[in-house]
């Protein structure tokens, strides 16, 4: 299993600090652009897709990755005593958080947890944990998971745990905006430990994420403190490489020139001169004002066709796309950014944010390009096109808010409603957007506007969002969430999914305290899954039930399906019993108090997902795995049986159905 796992790891690139070859490729200010405001709390970290394995990666490495689940349950299964057990668990449990199968790979490590609770796979178990909770969304168990992680990694001396979890931790504050916080895991850490070389990586750590928030004056004190400690040659060249690029953007050229000078003519950093080649055309460009120039140019050439497909070459791709577009050379930009985005770096993410937005820009402008041109020849159908228009020139509004340009939005949206027809509901739309544009800079202007549109158009959905901001619905009041609750399933059963989802979140975000809340999360999670058939999302919106409602009755309704859910979802190897665990502990009460219809229930509701089964192939026969004989499933259903006590005859107790919910 070891062997496999380090052939699935080489071939996946995953890296720890102790065993990471490359530089790290890092850019400058990028998330400031990024991250502009906090993210919704309800939305992935963006950091962490970068943990998730890609299913064209996954796909040639899929037979090892279950050659592990397999040995691992033999293991497990016929050497439950020996001391390779531990071991077992903690590989299978990152095998299927390969797999992005994150429910088997969260029982697999708790399992771990509960069991060695002081043993050497310890510290990397609760760091897997911590992550398998924050892939599922379940922000706060991660939070929690990560620092006992920390904890534990201190206790074994595991500095390859500690650094990885302060990285996961500052990558968390930093998309919270939190960024004084992102820094002091590091500094508590290099008071506790006197040991040189792991002292110079969290100095790097540190430095790198001054450098990414574009502080340059403290990322370079950073970098060459850690230069004083006892760096290996990566956190060296790193420093040095970084600490120049920091330099070159203090206006300080002719230092920096010498020090990318130096590293270019150090032997032993020759294998990584695609890094010096990128910062020193990043410097090139940061001391030409014409990104034009002829000579910066055929730089570009000679790096781009010298190193094809390099990360660090693409960053210097975004690079230049930001410079081009806020320069407003939109066309240009989007050429670069559509570079950036080639292969997965830190700069992906934001880079195709940027060519997505762009080239619907661009469209719209083509659009509005033809109209006018058809407007020229033929006039027949004027009203038409003008309505056409304005809704190209709205468009082009929405995708300069999204771009942070406020003064380009308001301008398009005043355009859009203009060429409105003045009755219709789209003037009212657009209206609207223009007085959200306003609301903090004019608010007496907005809120004029505001008024409007509850005048002229009060049945549209505008007109109650106008509402809103007027002040018109109260904060505080319950009656409220019930009318928004019902508001909300009105527009359902007509079909309007998006206006029925934000009265749904309307009455979580502003009466969290309320009954309504968790029933408002419920009736979310049902809409998507029996009216929309976007499982994905369903499973999102439960999965929020059980976190922050998990008493109401609701939660307590789904849990068990949400989990199965999940596992059938992924196509998952259900190999013993542990997948049941912890899942519903009022069931399982009843059941080994010798109530067995409870049980019986359960199983019989989620058979499906109890069927041990491969997403394109049968389950493979483990000699000796079933000494009793019979089918895996046979085994399965025997160890769910065990796990929760002797099966009672027929004349058990029989348990009254659960009252049922009030239907969304």
């Amino acid at each position: 299993m070891r062997r496999i796992r380090t052939e699935v790891v080489n071939d996946f690139e995953y890296q720890d600090e102790n065993n990471r070859k490359r530089p790290r490729v890092l850019v400058p200010a990028i998330d400031s652009l990024g991250l502009e405001s906090q993210p919704p709390k309800n939305t992935t970290y963006q950091f962490l897709k970068a943990l998730t394995v890609e299913r064209s990666k996954l796909a040639p490495m899929s037979q090892k990755v279950d050659s592990i689940l397999i040995k691992g349950s033999k293991v497990v299964g016929l050497h439950p005593r020996s001391e390779y057990v531990e071991g077992a668990l903690f590989l299978m449990a990152e095998a299927y958080f390969f797999r992005s199968e994150w429910v088997p790979s969260q029982q697999k490590c708790i399992e771990l947890i509960e069991r060695y609770q002081d043993g050497e796979y310890s510290p990397d178990a609760h760091l897997l944990l911590a992550k398998v909770y924050l892939m599922q969304r379940k922000i706060t168990q991660g939070k929690q998971t990560l620092s006992r992680a920390v904890d534990v990694a201190w206790y074994k001396d595991r500095y390859d745990i500690l650094s990885e979890a302060y990285r996961i931790q500052a990558e968390i504050h930093i998309e919270d905006g939190e960024i004084d916080k992102a820094v002091d895991p590091y500094k508590r850490a290099l008071i506790m430990t006197d040991d040189g070389e792991q002292r110079s990586r969290w100095y790097v750590d540190i430095a790198s994420i001054y450098y990414r928030i574009g502080n340059y004056k403290l990322a370079e004190k950073n970098f060459a403190a850690a230069l004083d400690e006892a760096p290996d040659a990566l956190a060296e060249f790193e420093s040095k490489l970084y600490m120049a690029a920091s330099i070159a953007r203090q206006d300080r050229a002719d230092e920096a020139s010498e020090m990318f000078a130096e590293l270019e003519d150090n032997k032993i950093f020759t294998e990584w001169g695609s890094y010096i080649q990128a910062e020193r055309l990043a410097f090139d460009r940061l001391r030409s004002d014409n990104p034009n120039d002829k000579t910066l140019l055929a730089r570009e050439k000679f790096t781009d066709t010298s190193f094809v497909g390099r990360p660090e070459l693409m960053a210097q791709s975004f690079q230049k796309g930001m410079a081009l577009y806020k320069r407003g050379d939109y066309p240009e930009a989007t050429k670069y950014f559509a570079k950036a985005k080639l292969v997965r770096t830190p700069v992906y993410d934001v880079a195709n944010k940027y060519f997505t937005l762009l080239k619907q820009w661009d469209e719209e402008q083509r659009r509005i390009l033809q109209l006018d041109l058809h407007l020229r020849i033929d006039t027949t159908h004027k009203d038409s096109m003008l309505s056409l228009r304005a809704s190209s020139m709205y468009a082009i509004g929405r995708v300069h808010e999204q771009l942070a340009s406020p003064d380009s939005a308001l301008a398009y949206y005043v355009g859009a409603y203009d060429l409105a027809p003045v009755e219709s509901d789209v003037a009212g739309k657009y209206l609207y957007s223009r007085a959200r544009m306003l609301r903090d800079i004019e608010p007496d202007l907005a809120d004029s506007l505001f008024e409007f549109i509850a005048d002229k158009w009060p049945r549209s959905e505008y007109a109650k969002e106008a509402s809103v901001n007027l002040g018109y619905t109260s904060d505080a009041s319950i009656d409220d969430a019930a009318e928004l609750y019902k508001s909300a399933t009105s527009f359902r059963q007509i079909r309007d999914y998006t206006y029925a989802s934000r009265q749904y979140m309307s009455i979580v975000e502003r009466f969290p305290a309320s009954d309504y809340a968790p029933k408002a999360l419920y009736a979310m999670g049902w809409m998507f899954e029996r009216d929309r058939q976007m499982n994905d999302s369903a499973l999102h919106y439960y999965g929020e039930l059980l976190e922050k409602y998990p008493r109401s009755v609701y939660a307590k309704e789904i849990r068990p399906s949400v989990e199965f859910a999940l596992a059938k979802i992924n196509g998952i190897e259900v190999n013993d019993s542990t997948l049941l665990k912890d899942l519903d502990d009022d069931l399982l009460k009843r059941a080994k108090q010798g109530e067995k219809d409870a049980l019986q229930q359960l199983m019989d509701r989620n058979r499906d997902a109890l069927q041990v089964s491969g997403p394109n192939a049968t389950l493979p026969s483990i000699p000796g795995l079933n000494p009793g004989g019979g089918s895996i499933n046979d085994l399965l259903q025997g160890q769910i049986r065990d796990a929760t006590g002797k099966v009672m005859g027929s004349d058990s107790t029989k348990i009254p159905p659960p009252p049922p919910l009030p239907k969304p």
